[in-house]
Order: structure tokens, then C-alpha cells, then sequence
């Protein structure tokens, strides 16, 4: 009775748009530099519709065949290319652009002609033309049924006119993690299918990590069989307590050469990654023999970054190294290599003879800038990046390869903010903006955290992903054309199902797509949000997963009840962590609550120095009591405040203290959260307030044991 229903209904579709098909309509993402439009009659999309296609298309052209039936229910007849042809004709003409990648499409009432310089342009004029089309109801109700029940097929109008476009950057591309956890290789390709509806180029895949290798190595067998799998994972973030739960897997070499395949047909090149020297605890698990210490390891079960790290003073470690990468590059056809050079910690390497040895034979010494180990580090990336480039290769590195001497040829993946990437410009090396603070995915899209998945942390909406500029000022032109690409990263330490990457990755990905292919200088992020409407339906259509938060704005703001410190005057005397310094002072005292994400611009970070406000109340009044938030955050080494105390004074010059309390440090079985701290006190006269709020040291139960904690503060009240 149920597809009855359906039936009856799309048949009551059909009958209404025989005369007025749905119109196409090119107000898509990413915005097309270019749409000319006229009033004459549309080209109609309909069944009788024939693809024709030069030499090397044919691919392209089954790809507009399948895009259409997916959302309008038929198939084109795909056919080389003949004169007067009359339907869609996909053709090279690179005299006629300036640059690869660009395409035109010209629509006339008798023939659509997608040409571009390259069959990428020819590829992307066709993504165009797929986002384009009208999504109906009836392409919901087919959406709902398996692709041999389909209720029946739709034509399209396509308006008259012309469309130019190309990309601004050569590089555009997306990062997936599945060392952390693990993601089929169906997955991926469905991935793959996600980065080319959004004009993506490169897809950086992440395959070495403490937490597992995924690649077999023909060599090495037993990073397979062994470092690919753990015992179990720690549960929440980073706490002492562990599933039992054997979590792994790989992907064989003709798996992956299949997956270059598959996404070379959609013009996306796969970069692989071996994170080296650090971050290789998977591998050290399977041979702890290149190892400072010689272990025992294991395949890490937590997160974090481990102290364990490849020896560099040890010519096997080396020669691993080596023999991996060559079967990377047989496997992988890519331009670029990744090789890492990240979050890798030198205290084995200070304590390794043989790391020592090595030091005095390169004869590498601390210069006041860098350690001899920041030396040795650059000895091993450079070492790898002549490997590398034997092949005829490029290598890219996190910007902290930036720390010694790099390799002049070498790609700077700019993570750490944008001034990796731009010191990196500015001494000539080719740069990849990728700044967790606008372009890690792993992060929060609400403040509403509490009916969010879970996540590493942090914050970042939509928004915010818009408003980067990946072109820094700071830059001459002739620097920022160094800037060749924009990418965005999906680490997956907390996102443990594919479905789970999806949300995260979408509608975020639709800013992306618009840095990446437009880098607009004036932006409408309201025209955006409808754009992102229709983009939504083709995420229905494939069934993909999706935030959808800019679709339904809440405007939840939680305030505190005025106080004699609300929106008053207030100074501080230490600053906060540059990166966590937002609006200042007045964050301190605006009134609005900080919810549970540390970076959504609620709440001041300090590591290291204290927190010290100076309130001016404006006037003389009696107070009693003071309040403060701090967050706790314990595995993002965010702690509760060690100390805070009150001090008052009447010109603001000469204070004296009124109040003073110590907390004890979090442990473990202590809840995160917003915990309100308070100072009470004799009554005192004064105009200005003080607060100063000290940090503890992480505990040693801490993987950042030595280094100082955090502490994040949000409102401070004063009664």
C-alpha cells in the first residue's frame, strides 16, 4: 500500500511539470566566476538526450550519463563525437583558456557544449552542470527506493547562456585519518565521490601513525600483522581506563593501486603519507629494534603524542624508512609524498648514544635558535626527501620541518596557524594552508556540545571555515604565489565510524571548496547558506550525513546576572595564548557564558602565565565576593585553576589583597566540565578589582607531564 502511494504521487509529478519542466539552476557551489544568461528558449534534458564525447572523454561522459540518472532518472546515450550532433558534446580546447583545469559551458536551445583545457575542466564543467539540476520531490521519492524500483525519470530545463570558470588554487584538497580508527576501503572511494562533487583535486591519505599502519609493506610483513592492530583503545579522552576491544586493519597494495585508479577517474590524486620520525610507535611496536630504548612497545591504545620516536642515530631505522618509501612510490603514483616530521618529542634522542653519535659525526650544534636534536631531525627529513625526489618526486612536511634546515624543494603543510606558512613563503618554499583554526575538521560545529558527537575538541563552524583568507597579507604577490593550495583535515581519534567522518565533513566542506576555488574578497555568507540548500539535497540523494546547523541558527546565548563587573573598563597584565586571545579583556566580563569549546571565542587560554584582570567598576562601591568559570578539559591538558586571589584598590596604583584560595588538581575520576569558582570576603570599599589566577604543572599521570596545564576563563563576577 505504501509504494501505491508513491506512485500515485509521482505520477501526479510528472503530470504537472510535462509543460514546465523544473529549471537548472547554476547558483552553486563553488560559484562560478562567470554565468552569462539569456531569455531565449531553454535546452531540454530528457531521455532522448545524447552524450557525444571526443577521443579521451569517454570516461566524462559516463560520468554525466550516471550524475543525470542519479537525479533525474534516466541515462544518456553516451556516443564518440559526431558533426551536427545535436545534445551534449564534451570537447578539449586548451587555445582557448589560460590555465588547466578550466572549462566553459555554452547552452543553446539545440546543444550544450562543456569544452575545458583539460579533461579536469571537461570533469569539473560536468560537476557544474551536476549541481545544477533540479532535485525534486520525485528525485527524493526515487532517493528512497533501490536503484531498480525507480518511479520514473524527470526532464530538465537548462537556461540559455554561458559559463566560464576556473580554479585559483592548483591545490585543493582534504586529509582522512583511518590510523586512529579504521575506514573500509568502500569508504573511501565514497569519500573520493565527496571530494570531487566539491571540485577537490588532492586527497591526503594518512596511513602510519602510533595507533596503527594501514599500508602493507612487502618488506616489513609484519607491520601488517602486527602493527596494524591494538588491544584496545582508552576510553574518552585520555584518561586511565581502556576497552578491551582489538581494534585495526589495512589496505594490501593492489587494494590501493585499485583506489588510484578509482580516484584518478575522477581527477584526484592520492597523497600518501608515512609520518616519520615521530608518531611511528605502530611500527616500533613491530620492530623495537629501531628504537632508542629497544622497548618493549606496543601499538598505542591512547592518543596524544609519544615521547617513542624512530632512533636517528640508528643506520637500520634509517634504512626502513628508506625501503618503505620506495613501496609507497611504487604504489602511489603521486607527485607528493608526505612524510610528516610532526609532534616529534627529543627527549629519547638527548638520552640515545647512538642519536648522540650521530649528532658529533654531523657535527650539529645548538645555535640559540634550535636544539642539535631540531638538527638531527632536519639530518633525517632531508635524508628521506632525497628519496624522494630520486624518484622524481616533491615532499610535503608539517611546518615543523621548518625547525632547521629544510629542503629547498620541499612543501610546507602549514597546520600550527598560517605563520609556518608564511615564513615558509617567505624563503621560497611552496605552501599548503591547512590552520587548525579554521581547518581541522575533528572539531565542534556547535557550542552545544552536550547534543554533538563526541569529538577531540575545540570549535569550529561553518562560518568560520568561510571567513579564512588563505592568502596572507603579510605577503608580497610575488610571496603569496607561493600559497598553491588550501586543504582541510579529519583526524579521527574520537570519530570512529564513516558516518561520523561525513558529519564532520559536511557542510564544512562547501566553505572549503569556496577558498579552494574562488578565495572571494567580498563574501555574502547569507547567499552561501542557500547555496549550501541545494548542495544538502544532493546529500540526501547519496544518503551522506551532514550537520545542519547553518540550515537552523539557534540563537542560545547564556548570560550571567549583572554584577558591579558586567561590560565594565577591564585591563590585563599578563596576555593570553595569542591563539586564544580573541576579543581580550572584554570576554572576561561581557555577560555572555562560554559553553564547553575552548576556541569558540568565549573564553581566554593561559599556559604558563596567570591570568591577571584589572576591573574598573567606575566607581566606589562595597564588595564581598568574586566568581569565576574555568573549563576542564583534562586530556586537551585544560585544568582547574591552582590558585586564584582577590585584591582591590581605590586609584587603581596601590592594591592590597582581600582573598585567597588554592584548588586541588583534577585527577582522573574527577568529571570534565564549567565549574564556577568563588571568593568571599570581609566587605571592602574600592573602585578596582584584581584577579589573578594561577595554573598547576601537569600531573605525572599526564602524557604532557613537565609541561605547564592550561586554564581557560571565561566570566568573572564581582558582588
Amino acid at each position: 500500500m505504501k509504494k501505491l502511494s508513491l506512485i500515485i504521487i509521482a505520477a501526479a509529478l510528472c503530470s504537472a511539470c510535462t509543460k514546465n519542466y523544473p529549471v537548472a539552476n547554476y547558483d552553486i557551489i563553488p560559484q562560478p566566476k562567470e554565468v552569462k544568461l539569456s531569455e531565449e528558449k531553454s535546452f531540454v534534458l530528457s531521455q532522448k538526450t545524447v552524450v557525444y564525447y571526443e577521443d579521451g572523454l569517454q570516461r566524462e561522459a559516463q560520468f554525466l550519463s550516471e550524475y543525470v540518472d542519479d537525479i533525474l532518472g534516466f541515462a544518456m546515450d553516451v556516443q564518440a563525437y559526431q558533426d551536427q550532433a545535436n545534445g551534449i558534446v564534451l570537447k578539449l580546447d586548451s587555445e582557448d583558456f589560460d590555465q588547466a583545469e578550466a572549462y566553459e559551458i555554452n547552452v543553446t536551445p539545440k546543444q550544450v557544449t562543456i569544452k575545458g583545457f583539460d579533461a579536469a575542466g571537461v570533469f569539473y564543467g560536468i560537476q557544474t552542470l551536476r549541481k545544477s539540476l533540479p532535485i525534486s520531490q520525485l528525485t527524493t521519492l526515487n532517493s528512497q527506493l533501490t536503484l531498480n524500483s525507480k518511479l520514473s525519470t524527470l526532464n530538465s530545463q537548462l537556461p540559455i547562456g554561458t559559463i566560464r570558470d576556473y580554479p585559483n588554487f592548483a591545490y585543493r584538497g582534504m586529509h582522512l585519518d583511518p590510523c586512529r580508527h579504521f575506514m573500509d576501503l568502500d569508504s573511501v572511494k565514497i569519500y573520493i565521490d565527496m571530494l570531487a562533487l566539491h571540485n577537490m583535486n588532492q586527497f591526503h591519505f594518512h596511513l602510519s601513525e602510533d595507533q596503527g599502519w594501514r599500508i602493507e609493506i612487502k618488506k616489513y610483513p609484519e607491520l601488517t600483522e602486527v602493527g596494524a592492530w591494538r588491544s584496545g583503545t582508552v576510553i574518552g579522552h585520555n584518561g586511565n581506563l581502556y576497552d578491551t576491544i582489538r581494534h585495526g586493519g589495512f589496505y594490501t597494495q593492489d587494494e590501493l593501486r585499485d583506489l588510484v585508479r578509482y580516484a584518478a577517474e575522477r581527477h584526484i590524486n592520492i597523497i600518501p603519507e608515512i609520518d616519520l620520525p615521530g608518531h611511528m610507535q605502530a611500527a616500533l611496536a613491530t620492530y623495537p629494534q629501531l628504537g632508542c630504548t629497544g622497548g618493549p612497545y606496543e601499538v598505542w591504545r591512547r592518543w596524544g603524542v609519544s615521547d617513542d620516536v624512530l632512533c636517528a642515530g640508528n643506520e637500520e631505522a634509517m634504512q626502513f624508512v628508506e625501503d618503505v618509501l620506495n613501496e609507497v612510490m611504487d604504489v602511489f603514483p603521486s607527485p607528493y609524498i608526505h612524510i610528516g616530521g610532526d609532534e616529534c618529542p627529543k627527549v629519547r634522542w638527548q638520552q640515545c648514544p647512538k642519536c648522540q653519535a650521530k649528532i658529533k659525526e654531523l657535527d650539529l650544534k645548538a645555535d640559540g635558535r634550535f636544539t642539535a636534536e631540531d638538527y638531527l631531525q632536519s639530518y633525517v627529513m632531508n635524508r628521506m626527501a632525497k628519496v624522494v625526489e630520486a624518484r622524481g618526486r616533491r615532499v610535503i612536511g608539517w611546518d615543523e620541518i621548518l625547525e632547521g634546515n629544510v629542503s629547498e624543494t620541499a612543501i610546507i603543510m602549514s597546520w600550527r596557524g598560517t605563520e609556518g606558512g608564511i615564513e615558509a613563503a617567505q624563503k621560497g618554499h611552496d605552501v599548503i594552508m591547512t590552520p587548525s583554526s579554521h581547518l581541522y575538521f575533528d572539531y565542534y560545529q556547535s557550542e552545544d556540545i552536550a547534543n554533538e558527537p563526541n569529538c577531540i575538541g575545540g570549535y569550529l563552524p561553518v562560518e568560520r571555515v568561510y571567513a579564512f583568507h588563505p592568502l596572507p597579507e603579510e605577503l608580497t604577490p610575488e610571496q603569496q604565489r607561493h600559497i598553491i593550495g588550501v586543504q582541510a583535515n579529519i583526524w579521527t581519534e574520537y570519530i570512529a565510524s564513516f558516518r561520523h567522518v561525513q558529519y564532520m565533513a559536511m557542510p564544512r566542506m562547501d566553505a572549503l571548496a569556496e577558498l579552494q576555488w574562488n578565495n572571494p574578497e567580498e563574501r555574502d555568507f547569507d547567499a552561501f547558506v542557500e547555496r549550501c540548500r541545494k548542495m544538502a539535497q544532493l546529500y540526501d540523494l547519496y544518503h551522506y550525513n551532514y550537520a545542519k546547523h547553518i540550515f537552523n541558527p539557534q540563537a542560545w546565548t547564556d548570560t550571567v546576572v549583572p554584577n558591579l563587573a558586567t561590560r565594565k573598563p577591564i585591563t590585563l597584565r599578563e596576555q593570553p595564548a595569542e591563539k586564544y586571545a580573541f576579543k581580550g579583556a572584554v570576554v572576561l566580563n561581557d555577560g555572555e557564558l562560554g559553553r564547553s569549546a575552548y576556541n569558540s571565542g568565549r573564553w581566554l587560554g593561559f599556559s604558563g602565565t596567570p591570568l591577571d584582570a584589572v576591573i574598573d567598576m567606575e566607581q566606589n562601591a562595597t564588595v564581598t565576593n568574586v566568581r569565576f568559570r574555568a573549563l576542564v578539559k583534562k586530556g586537551s591538558w585544560i585544568y582547574n585553576p591552582s590558585q586564584a586571589k582577590v585584591l582591590v584598590s581605590d586609584d587603581g596604583t596601590t592594591f592590597r589583597e582581600v582573598a585567597q584560595k588554592s584548588f586541588p588538581i583534577s585527577g582522573w575520576a574527577d568529571k570534565d566540565g564549567i565549574f564556577t569558582y568563588e571568593l568571599e570576603f570581609e566587605p571592602a570599599s574600592a573602585r578596582f578589582v584584581e584577579v589573578v589566577i594561577n595554573g598547576h604543572d601537569l600531573p605525572e599521570d599526564h602524557d604532557g607531564y613537565g609541561h605547564p596545564a592550561w586554564i581557560f576563563v571565561d566570566e568573572i563576577e564581582v558582588w
